[in-house]
């Protein structure tokens, strides 16, 4: 009986639900040459919030690879319509702008001047 009950709950489950992935927040090292002069560091992309927003088929696979390193991001990319600049996202009156780096980078301190 269990047997079959779990097959019909199998079967009725869409396939994304039995693989879906829980993935919480996404550190992306900042590349851009000046960036730690500027007082940028990383990247803490909340993934999950954007969850709240969004089905996976938004963004994936036509705006990221679903894989751990699969995507070469850096500013000029979201700056010219890709990846977070994407015209539904940080590139659009849907999100805030992305010359508000701090919304993203991880704001440095800044050595004191001697």
């Amino acid at each position: 009986m269990i047997k079959a009950l779990l097959t019909v709950i199998l079967f009725i489950t869409p396939f994304t639900a039995i693989y879906a992935i829980d993935v919480i927040d996404i550190i992306l090292k900042s590349k851009a040459p000046g960036a730690t002069e500027a007082g940028l560091g990383k990247v803490t992309y909340p993934h999950k919030l954007h969850e709240t927003w969004y089905e996976c088929e938004d963004c994936h696979p036509k705006i990221f690879v679903a894989k751990i390193g699969g995507n070469d991001m850096d500013m000029e990319r979201n700056m010219t319509g890709k990846d977070c600049g994407y015209s539904g996202c940080h590139n659009s009156a849907y999100a805030f702008p992305l010359y508000l780096c701090d919304k993203c980078h991880e704001v440095l301190e800044q050595p004191a001047e001697k």
